[in-house]
Protein backbone atom coordinates (compact mmCIF):
# COMPACT_ATOMS: atom_id res chain seq x y z
CA UNK A 1 0.00 0.00 0.00
CA UNK A 2 2.94 2.36 0.53
CA UNK A 3 3.32 2.99 -3.20
CA UNK A 4 -0.18 4.48 -3.25
CA UNK A 5 1.24 7.46 -1.35
CA UNK A 6 4.30 7.81 -3.56
CA UNK A 7 4.95 9.67 -6.78
CA UNK A 8 6.19 7.78 -9.80
CA UNK A 9 9.74 8.74 -8.75
CA UNK A 10 9.25 7.00 -5.41
CA UNK A 11 8.82 10.07 -3.17
CA UNK A 12 6.13 10.29 -0.49
CA UNK A 13 4.03 13.31 -1.41
CA UNK A 14 1.60 13.62 1.52
CA UNK A 15 0.56 12.50 4.97
CA UNK A 16 -2.31 10.13 4.10
CA UNK A 17 -5.70 9.34 5.52
CA UNK A 18 -5.76 5.57 5.99
CA UNK A 19 -8.82 3.43 6.59
CA UNK A 20 -7.49 0.95 9.14
CA UNK A 21 -9.89 -1.90 8.37
CA UNK A 22 -11.78 -3.19 5.32
CA UNK A 23 -15.00 -2.62 7.27
CA UNK A 24 -14.35 1.12 6.94
CA UNK A 25 -13.95 1.07 3.17
CA UNK A 26 -17.59 0.21 2.39
CA UNK A 27 -20.37 2.54 3.49
CA UNK A 28 -22.81 3.11 0.62
CA UNK A 29 -25.34 1.20 -1.45
CA UNK A 30 -29.04 0.67 -2.28
CA UNK A 31 -31.52 1.20 0.58
CA UNK A 32 -35.15 0.05 0.62
CA UNK A 33 -38.28 0.04 2.84
CA UNK A 34 -38.31 -3.51 4.21
CA UNK A 35 -41.69 -3.01 5.91
CA UNK A 36 -43.27 -2.16 2.56
CA UNK A 37 -41.72 -5.24 0.97
CA UNK A 38 -43.11 -7.38 3.78
CA UNK A 39 -46.59 -5.88 3.38
CA UNK A 40 -46.73 -6.72 -0.32
CA UNK A 41 -45.02 -10.09 0.11
CA UNK A 42 -41.85 -9.34 -1.82
CA UNK A 43 -38.29 -10.20 -0.68
CA UNK A 44 -35.43 -7.69 -0.74
CA UNK A 45 -34.65 -7.38 -4.47
CA UNK A 46 -31.41 -8.73 -5.86
CA UNK A 47 -31.96 -8.52 -9.62
CA UNK A 48 -33.09 -5.71 -11.91
CA UNK A 49 -36.32 -7.60 -12.62
CA UNK A 50 -36.98 -7.95 -8.88
CA UNK A 51 -36.34 -4.22 -8.46
CA UNK A 52 -38.89 -3.48 -11.17
CA UNK A 53 -41.46 -5.64 -9.38
CA UNK A 54 -40.74 -3.98 -6.02
CA UNK A 55 -40.93 -0.43 -7.38
CA UNK A 56 -44.20 -1.17 -9.18
CA UNK A 57 -45.64 -2.52 -5.92
CA UNK A 58 -44.50 0.61 -4.07
CA UNK A 59 -46.28 2.77 -6.64
CA UNK A 60 -49.46 0.75 -7.02
CA UNK A 61 -49.97 -0.67 -3.53
CA UNK A 62 -48.28 1.89 -1.29
CA UNK A 63 -49.11 5.01 -3.27
CA UNK A 64 -45.50 6.09 -3.56
CA UNK A 65 -45.22 9.03 -5.96
CA UNK A 66 -41.45 8.60 -6.32
CA UNK A 67 -40.75 4.90 -5.59
CA UNK A 68 -37.01 5.28 -6.32
CA UNK A 69 -35.28 8.58 -5.75
CA UNK A 70 -31.72 9.63 -5.12
CA UNK A 71 -29.54 12.72 -5.06
CA UNK A 72 -28.50 14.30 -8.35
CA UNK A 73 -26.33 17.03 -6.85
CA UNK A 74 -23.65 18.13 -7.65
CA UNK A 75 -23.80 15.69 -10.58
CA UNK A 76 -26.80 14.10 -12.25
CA UNK A 77 -27.39 10.69 -10.63
CA UNK A 78 -24.59 11.55 -8.22
CA UNK A 79 -24.97 8.59 -5.87
CA UNK A 80 -25.34 5.96 -8.58
CA UNK A 81 -21.83 6.43 -9.97
CA UNK A 82 -20.27 3.66 -7.88
CA UNK A 83 -22.29 1.02 -9.66
CA UNK A 84 -25.74 0.95 -8.09
CA UNK A 85 -28.07 -0.21 -10.89
CA UNK A 86 -25.72 0.60 -13.79
CA UNK A 87 -23.27 -1.95 -12.37
CA UNK A 88 -25.79 -4.65 -13.25
CA UNK A 89 -24.98 -3.91 -16.89
CA UNK A 90 -21.25 -4.39 -16.37
CA UNK A 91 -20.19 -0.74 -16.20
CA UNK A 92 -19.77 2.14 -13.80
CA UNK A 93 -19.68 5.89 -14.43
CA UNK A 94 -15.92 6.22 -14.49
CA UNK A 95 -12.75 4.48 -15.62
CA UNK A 96 -12.15 0.90 -14.57
CA UNK A 97 -9.80 -1.96 -15.36
CA UNK A 98 -10.98 -5.09 -17.16
CA UNK A 99 -8.79 -7.82 -18.65
CA UNK A 100 -5.81 -5.50 -18.51
CA UNK A 101 -7.64 -2.74 -20.43
CA UNK A 102 -8.77 0.62 -19.05
CA UNK A 103 -12.39 1.29 -19.98
CA UNK A 104 -14.73 4.24 -19.56
CA UNK A 105 -18.19 3.07 -18.48
CA UNK A 106 -20.37 5.51 -20.46
CA UNK A 107 -18.55 4.49 -23.66
CA UNK A 108 -19.45 0.81 -23.19
CA UNK A 109 -22.66 -0.83 -24.45
CA UNK A 110 -23.83 -1.62 -20.94
CA UNK A 111 -24.33 2.08 -20.29
CA UNK A 112 -26.84 2.23 -23.13
CA UNK A 113 -28.77 -0.66 -21.54
CA UNK A 114 -28.70 1.15 -18.19
CA UNK A 115 -30.14 4.32 -19.73
CA UNK A 116 -32.82 2.28 -21.48
CA UNK A 117 -33.88 0.76 -18.16
CA UNK A 118 -34.02 4.08 -16.34
CA UNK A 119 -35.87 5.70 -19.23
CA UNK A 120 -38.47 2.93 -18.97
CA UNK A 121 -38.68 3.31 -15.17
CA UNK A 122 -39.06 7.07 -15.51
CA UNK A 123 -41.83 6.71 -18.10
CA UNK A 124 -43.65 4.22 -15.84
CA UNK A 125 -43.43 6.50 -12.80
CA UNK A 126 -41.07 4.23 -10.89
CA UNK A 127 -38.37 6.88 -10.79
CA UNK A 128 -38.82 10.27 -9.12
CA UNK A 129 -40.26 12.67 -11.71
CA UNK A 130 -37.89 15.31 -10.30
CA UNK A 131 -34.88 13.00 -10.41
CA UNK A 132 -32.76 15.53 -12.31
CA UNK A 133 -32.87 18.08 -9.48
CA UNK A 134 -33.15 16.04 -6.27
CA UNK A 135 -30.91 17.31 -3.47
CA UNK A 136 -30.58 16.03 0.09
CA UNK A 137 -33.40 18.23 1.39
CA UNK A 138 -35.79 17.03 -1.31
CA UNK A 139 -34.88 13.40 -0.70
CA UNK A 140 -35.41 13.78 3.05
CA UNK A 141 -38.82 15.24 2.25
CA UNK A 142 -39.66 12.30 -0.01
CA UNK A 143 -38.96 9.86 2.80
CA UNK A 144 -40.86 11.91 5.38
CA UNK A 145 -43.99 11.97 3.19
CA UNK A 146 -43.73 8.27 2.26
CA UNK A 147 -43.32 9.27 -1.38
CA UNK A 148 -40.10 7.27 -1.70
CA UNK A 149 -39.40 3.69 -0.71
CA UNK A 150 -35.89 3.20 -2.08
CA UNK A 151 -32.72 5.15 -2.65
CA UNK A 152 -28.94 5.01 -2.65
CA UNK A 153 -27.19 6.27 0.45
CA UNK A 154 -24.68 5.76 3.23
CA UNK A 155 -25.10 3.62 6.31
CA UNK A 156 -24.64 6.71 8.47
CA UNK A 157 -26.03 9.61 6.46
CA UNK A 158 -28.62 7.42 4.70
CA UNK A 159 -30.09 4.72 6.93
CA UNK A 160 -29.02 6.61 10.05
CA UNK A 161 -30.72 9.79 8.90
CA UNK A 162 -33.79 8.42 7.12
CA UNK A 163 -34.79 5.71 9.63
CA UNK A 164 -36.06 8.18 12.25
CA UNK A 165 -37.71 10.22 9.49
CA UNK A 166 -39.79 7.31 8.16
CA UNK A 167 -40.42 5.94 11.65
CA UNK A 168 -41.88 9.27 12.76
CA UNK A 169 -44.65 8.75 10.21
CA UNK A 170 -44.95 4.98 10.61
CA UNK A 171 -43.61 3.24 13.75
CA UNK A 172 -43.27 -0.03 11.80
CA UNK A 173 -41.12 1.53 9.08
CA UNK A 174 -37.75 -0.09 8.53
CA UNK A 175 -35.00 0.76 6.07
CA UNK A 176 -32.48 -1.94 5.17
CA UNK A 177 -29.64 -2.38 2.73
CA UNK A 178 -30.26 -4.17 -0.54
CA UNK A 179 -27.46 -5.85 -2.49
CA UNK A 180 -26.02 -4.12 -5.53
CA UNK A 181 -28.38 -5.32 -8.29
CA UNK A 182 -27.42 -7.91 -10.90
CA UNK A 183 -29.17 -9.18 -14.01
CA UNK A 184 -28.98 -12.87 -13.14
CA UNK A 185 -29.95 -14.20 -9.70
CA UNK A 186 -26.94 -15.50 -7.82
CA UNK A 187 -24.34 -13.47 -9.71
CA UNK A 188 -21.85 -11.43 -7.69
CA UNK A 189 -22.18 -7.69 -8.41
CA UNK A 190 -19.31 -6.47 -10.55
CA UNK A 191 -19.21 -2.97 -9.08
CA UNK A 192 -20.07 -1.29 -5.80
CA UNK A 193 -18.84 1.45 -3.52
CA UNK A 194 -15.53 0.66 -1.87
CA UNK A 195 -12.88 3.17 -0.98
CA UNK A 196 -9.22 2.25 -1.08
CA UNK A 197 -7.43 1.95 2.27
CA UNK A 198 -5.79 5.13 1.02
CA UNK A 199 -7.55 7.77 -1.05
CA UNK A 200 -6.74 11.41 -1.70
CA UNK A 201 -9.37 12.78 0.68
CA UNK A 202 -8.01 14.24 3.90
CA UNK A 203 -4.34 14.20 2.96
CA UNK A 204 -1.96 16.93 4.15
CA UNK A 205 1.27 18.08 2.51
CA UNK A 206 4.03 20.46 3.62
CA UNK A 207 5.02 23.08 1.06
CA UNK A 208 8.47 24.55 0.48
CA UNK A 209 7.19 27.79 2.05
CA UNK A 210 6.82 26.18 5.48
CA UNK A 211 8.83 28.14 8.05
CA UNK A 212 9.67 25.03 10.06
CA UNK A 213 9.15 21.92 7.96
CA UNK A 214 10.68 19.67 10.61
CA UNK A 215 8.24 20.82 13.29
CA UNK A 216 5.32 20.50 10.86
CA UNK A 217 6.46 16.96 10.08
CA UNK A 218 6.56 16.04 13.78
CA UNK A 219 3.06 17.45 14.26
CA UNK A 220 1.61 15.56 11.31
CA UNK A 221 3.41 12.34 12.20
CA UNK A 222 1.52 12.29 15.51
CA UNK A 223 -1.65 11.01 13.79
CA UNK A 224 0.05 7.67 13.02
CA UNK A 225 1.22 6.99 16.57
CA UNK A 226 -0.96 5.04 18.99
CA UNK A 227 -1.66 8.19 21.00
CA UNK A 228 -2.51 10.12 17.84
CA UNK A 229 -4.74 7.35 16.56
CA UNK A 230 -6.69 7.39 19.82
CA UNK A 231 -6.95 11.18 19.85
CA UNK A 232 -8.12 11.55 16.25
CA UNK A 233 -10.63 8.71 16.48
CA UNK A 234 -11.92 9.07 20.03
CA UNK A 235 -10.85 12.46 21.36
CA UNK A 236 -10.04 13.08 25.02
CA UNK A 237 -10.42 10.34 27.61
CA UNK A 238 -12.97 11.27 30.24
CA UNK A 239 -14.65 13.75 27.91
CA UNK A 240 -15.54 12.14 24.59
CA UNK A 241 -14.67 8.54 25.51
CA UNK A 242 -13.90 6.23 28.41
CA UNK A 243 -11.91 3.00 28.31
CA UNK A 244 -14.11 0.04 29.24
CA UNK A 245 -12.10 -3.18 29.41
CA UNK A 246 -9.64 -1.64 27.00
CA UNK A 247 -12.35 -0.56 24.54
CA UNK A 248 -12.67 3.20 23.83
CA UNK A 249 -16.40 3.79 24.32
CA UNK A 250 -17.87 7.14 23.35
CA UNK A 251 -19.56 9.02 26.18
CA UNK A 252 -23.14 10.25 26.26
CA UNK A 253 -21.77 13.69 25.32
CA UNK A 254 -21.46 12.26 21.81
CA UNK A 255 -24.02 9.47 21.68
CA UNK A 256 -26.83 11.07 23.71
CA UNK A 257 -25.90 14.69 23.43
CA UNK A 258 -27.60 16.98 26.01
CA UNK A 259 -28.11 19.63 23.32
CA UNK A 260 -29.97 17.09 21.16
CA UNK A 261 -27.19 16.92 18.59
CA UNK A 262 -27.16 13.75 16.52
CA UNK A 263 -24.12 11.52 17.20
CA UNK A 264 -22.56 12.52 13.87
CA UNK A 265 -22.93 16.20 14.77
CA UNK A 266 -21.59 15.79 18.29
CA UNK A 267 -18.69 13.66 17.07
CA UNK A 268 -17.61 16.38 14.67
CA UNK A 269 -16.97 18.67 17.64
CA UNK A 270 -14.59 16.32 19.42
CA UNK A 271 -13.14 13.72 17.03
CA UNK A 272 -12.26 13.21 13.37
CA UNK A 273 -13.03 9.49 13.28
CA UNK A 274 -16.25 10.08 11.36
CA UNK A 275 -14.45 12.14 8.72
CA UNK A 276 -10.85 12.10 7.50
CA UNK A 277 -7.43 13.65 7.99
CA UNK A 278 -3.77 12.71 8.50
CA UNK A 279 -4.35 9.66 10.70
CA UNK A 280 -5.41 5.99 10.69
CA UNK A 281 -9.17 5.56 11.02
CA UNK A 282 -10.18 3.01 13.66
CA UNK A 283 -12.87 0.35 13.12
CA UNK A 284 -14.06 0.85 16.70
CA UNK A 285 -15.34 4.30 15.72
CA UNK A 286 -17.71 2.74 13.13
CA UNK A 287 -18.87 0.04 15.52
CA UNK A 288 -20.34 2.79 17.67
CA UNK A 289 -21.23 5.32 14.99
CA UNK A 290 -23.57 2.76 13.41
CA UNK A 291 -26.03 2.56 16.30
CA UNK A 292 -28.68 0.56 14.42
CA UNK A 293 -28.29 -3.16 13.65
CA UNK A 294 -29.53 -2.40 10.12
CA UNK A 295 -26.61 -0.01 9.63
CA UNK A 296 -24.04 -2.58 10.72
CA UNK A 297 -25.64 -5.27 8.56
CA UNK A 298 -25.67 -2.90 5.60
CA UNK A 299 -21.87 -2.95 5.42
CA UNK A 300 -21.90 -6.74 5.17
CA UNK A 301 -24.53 -6.60 2.41
CA UNK A 302 -22.82 -3.92 0.33
CA UNK A 303 -19.30 -5.33 0.56
CA UNK A 304 -20.24 -8.48 -1.40
CA UNK A 305 -19.05 -7.27 -4.80
CA UNK A 306 -16.14 -7.89 -7.16
CA UNK A 307 -15.08 -4.24 -7.22
CA UNK A 308 -11.50 -5.08 -6.18
CA UNK A 309 -11.01 -6.86 -9.52
CA UNK A 310 -11.90 -3.79 -11.54
CA UNK A 311 -10.93 -0.66 -9.63
CA UNK A 312 -7.88 1.35 -10.61
CA UNK A 313 -5.21 2.19 -8.03
CA UNK A 314 -4.51 5.87 -7.20
CA UNK A 315 -2.74 7.20 -10.30
CA UNK A 316 -0.54 10.28 -10.64
CA UNK A 317 -0.41 11.74 -14.14
CA UNK A 318 2.40 14.21 -14.83
CA UNK A 319 1.53 17.93 -14.52
CA UNK A 320 1.29 18.16 -18.31
CA UNK A 321 -0.90 15.06 -18.50
CA UNK A 322 -3.09 16.28 -15.65
CA UNK A 323 -3.83 19.55 -17.40
CA UNK A 324 -4.66 17.85 -20.68
CA UNK A 325 -6.70 15.12 -18.96
CA UNK A 326 -8.72 17.64 -16.91
CA UNK A 327 -9.69 19.56 -20.05
CA UNK A 328 -10.72 16.42 -21.93
CA UNK A 329 -12.72 14.93 -19.08
CA UNK A 330 -14.47 18.19 -18.25
CA UNK A 331 -15.92 18.21 -21.75
CA UNK A 332 -16.68 14.48 -21.77
CA UNK A 333 -18.35 14.44 -18.36
CA UNK A 334 -20.54 17.38 -19.35
CA UNK A 335 -21.55 15.46 -22.46
CA UNK A 336 -22.27 12.25 -20.51
CA UNK A 337 -24.47 14.09 -18.02
CA UNK A 338 -26.34 15.74 -20.91
CA UNK A 339 -26.79 12.42 -22.68
CA UNK A 340 -27.95 10.58 -19.57
CA UNK A 341 -30.40 13.32 -18.62
CA UNK A 342 -32.00 13.56 -22.06
CA UNK A 343 -32.33 9.83 -22.62
CA UNK A 344 -33.59 8.97 -19.14
CA UNK A 345 -36.13 11.80 -19.15
CA UNK A 346 -37.28 10.77 -22.61
CA UNK A 347 -36.43 13.96 -24.51
CA UNK A 348 -34.21 11.82 -26.72
CA UNK A 349 -34.39 8.16 -27.68
CA UNK A 350 -31.81 5.71 -26.40
CA UNK A 351 -31.07 5.13 -30.09
CA UNK A 352 -29.23 8.46 -29.99
CA UNK A 353 -26.52 6.84 -27.88
CA UNK A 354 -24.23 6.25 -30.87
CA UNK A 355 -24.31 9.96 -31.67
CA UNK A 356 -23.05 10.73 -28.17
CA UNK A 357 -20.46 7.97 -28.34
CA UNK A 358 -19.08 9.46 -31.56
CA UNK A 359 -18.97 12.86 -29.84
CA UNK A 360 -17.10 11.37 -26.87
CA UNK A 361 -14.49 10.03 -29.23
CA UNK A 362 -14.18 13.37 -31.00
CA UNK A 363 -13.53 14.96 -27.59
CA UNK A 364 -10.44 12.74 -27.32
CA UNK A 365 -11.67 9.99 -25.03
CA UNK A 366 -8.97 7.72 -26.45
CA UNK A 367 -6.34 10.24 -25.37
CA UNK A 368 -7.78 10.35 -21.83
CA UNK A 369 -7.51 6.56 -21.69
CA UNK A 370 -3.92 6.79 -22.98
CA UNK A 371 -3.04 9.16 -20.14
CA UNK A 372 -4.62 6.82 -17.60
CA UNK A 373 -2.76 3.87 -19.11
CA UNK A 374 0.58 5.69 -19.03
CA UNK A 375 0.03 6.56 -15.36
CA UNK A 376 -0.95 2.97 -14.61
CA UNK A 377 2.20 1.65 -16.32
CA UNK A 378 4.35 3.98 -14.21
CA UNK A 379 2.47 2.95 -11.08
CA UNK A 380 3.14 -0.72 -11.80
CA UNK A 381 6.87 0.00 -12.07
CA UNK A 382 7.14 1.76 -8.70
Amino acid sequence: MTKWVKTDSGSYYAFPFIRGDEYLQVFQGPIIRKDWLDEVGIPVPETIDEWTTALKAFKEKKGAAAPLSFISKPNFFNDSYNGAFLGAFGVNRNFYLENGQIKFGPAESGYKDYMALFSKWYKEGLLDKNIATVDSKALDGNFSTASTGASIGNAGGGIGKWQPIVQAKDPKAQLVAAPYPVLKKGDIPKFGQKDKPYSSGGIVAITTKAKDAELATKLLDYGYSEAGRMFFNFGTEGVSYNLENGYPKYTDLLMKNPDKLAPAQAMSMYVRGSYNGPFIQDKRYAEQFFTLPTQREAINVWKKTDIDKYSLPPLTPTPEESSEYAKIMSDINTLVDEMTLKIVLGTESVDQYQKYLDKMKSLKLDRAIEIQKAALDRYNKR
